[in-house]
């Protein structure tokens, strides 16, 4: 007879504790891309007799996003498993490839895999072509917000996005003679943490130049010299910004991975 059952939360604030526990426990930093989509997920509490032991996070269409189990009922992490996919119609699940305990039970139970990004969470430090003297850096400003949303391509998800980075000075401008280069995004991942996700957008006519490593290359220098940890990521079929970031040392060592159940 199963002695746990699955709750609906009210929000991330019920799990609060257990999640602290998870990241601590990630071989790395959780990653923006999902982290994003946690804040607008389901939370669903996993409990024993009434006392938490563990959650699990589902975004749009049931797709589940994370999973925990405390380490006194570990030995129920593939059977809690196996009853959330039935019970919940999970059809997919996105795992970083450092989460082990999800991996091994995304292994036993999937029946498709497929990698869909690459994350980094090293960098080697190396010397390249930086910025040159020519080029100014400042933070974005309001006014900024309609010419980056005339190049937005993809970055931002829309023109609201782009006035809240600003509004939390997130957001570089890279400029000659006041003409737009660039723009470099730093966001922290989870408040009270230091990874901070990096990223940027050159405008068509200055691509292909080296802007793209330089921009990258001073956002990791700034993060670092804040004292917060650069990370980042991108899809695996963008392999123009896998090798802009391992131009400026980031090492791909991680994947993301899409599991079809």
């Amino acid at each position: 007879m199963d002695n746990y059952e699955f709750m609906f939360a009210n929000s991330l604030k019920e799990i609060e504790g257990m999640r602290a526990h998870y990241l601590d426990e990630l071989g790395e930093a959780q990653e923006l891309f999902l982290e994003l989509k946690i804040r607008r997920a389901r939370v669903v509490k996993i409990q024993s007799y009434a006392r938490p032991i563990g959650y699990v996070l589902l975004g749009d269409d049931n797709l589940l996003l994370e999973y925990f189990i405390s380490r006194t009922h570990f030995h129920q992490i593939d059977r809690i498993f196996q009853d959330l996919i039935q019970k919940f119609s999970i059809k997919k699940a996105f795992c970083k490839s450092f989460d082990h305990a999800l991996l091994s039970c995304c292994v036993q139970a999937q029946k498709q895999t497929k990698a869909v990004g690459v994350l980094f969470r090293e960098r080697d430090l190396r010397s390249l072509s930086l910025l040159g003297e020519h080029v100014t850096t400042r933070f974005a400003e309001p006014h900024d917000a309609q010419q980056i949303a005339a190049v937005n391509e993809e970055v931002f998800d829309n023109k609201e996005e782009i006035d809240e980075v600003i509004a939390n000075h997130n957001l570089f401008i890279f400029e000659q003679d006041h003409d737009l280069i660039g723009v470099g995004l730093f966001q922290r991942v989870i408040v009270g943490r230091p990874e901070f996700d990096i990223g940027m957008l050159v405008t068509s006519k200055y691509r292909r130049q080296g802007y793209g490593a330089a921009i990258i290359h001073y956002l990791a220098d700034y993060c670092q010299q804040q004292g917060w940890r650069p990370i980042c990521g991108c899809a695996i079929e963008n392999i123009a910004s896998r090798r802009c970031l391992e131009k400026t040392g980031f090492i791909a060592r991680y994947r993301m991975l899409e599991f079809t159940f």
